[in-house]
């Protein structure tokens, strides 16, 4: 049976939530003391086991949550909305230093609506990734996601920008979990209540 090996810190009463303007791609942020009403603006990485524990293993990656695409009758046509898993990298496999968030999302899915009719929208993912340093390279070797009960397409194959990875490192490499949204609005907002790695 598989067992959580590392997550979020996040659940159904205490999500950690982004939104506001812009367009750029809103990494959900760690959540030091989410049950207590603490919030970080720090990215949160859901780190791969190190020190060869997960070494060629099956890694089962969940997430869950919901968005409001912003302002209902805004006037805009068709704002999009695209929730999206990305890795990220560190130097030597040091979580202390920068992380190098790769631009091609692991899995990801977009969803266009008229209005904010009918929010919160919900969206979840499930993939299951294998990574050994014999290799160097990751890979999705299964998944599903979907947005407001609609199925997205998962690929399975080779993860963009995972390269060389040491899974005897500290941290091999970690994931995380963000949403765009196509259209600038203060009121845009996405909560994420499950992100977690189960081997």
């Amino acid at each position: 049976m598989a067992m959580v090996q590392t997550n979020l810190l996040v659940n159904g009463i205490s999500p950690v939530t982004v939104g506001g303007t812009g367009t750029a791609i809103k990494y959900f942020p760690i959540a030091p003391g989410a049950s207590i009403g603490v919030s970080s603006t720090k990215s949160g990485y859901l780190y791969i086991p190190g020190n060869a524990s997960a070494n060629g293993q099956r890694m089962s990656i969940r997430g869950s949550g919901s968005f409001t695409i912003g302002t209902p009758g805004a006037g805009v046509a068709s704002p999009a909305v695209t929730v999206g898993l990305y890795s990220a990298t560190f130097l030597n496999g040091n979580p202390g230093s920068t992380a190098t968030v790769n631009a091609t999302a692991v899995l990801s899915q977009q969803f266009a609506a008229a209005s904010d009719v009918l929010p919160p929208y919900g969206f979840s993912f499930l993939c299951d990734i294998v990574c050994e340093s014999g290799s160097g390279l990751a890979r999705i070797v299964s998944g599903s996601n979907e947005i407001d009960g609609t199925a997205g397409t998962v690929t399975v194959g080779l993860i963009s920008g995972l390269t060389s990875i040491n899974m005897s490192s500290p941290v091999p490499f970690a994931l995380l979990c963000g949403v765009t949204f196509s259209v600038s609005d203060a009121q845009a907002s996405a909560s994420l209540f499950q992100f977690d790695l189960s081997l």
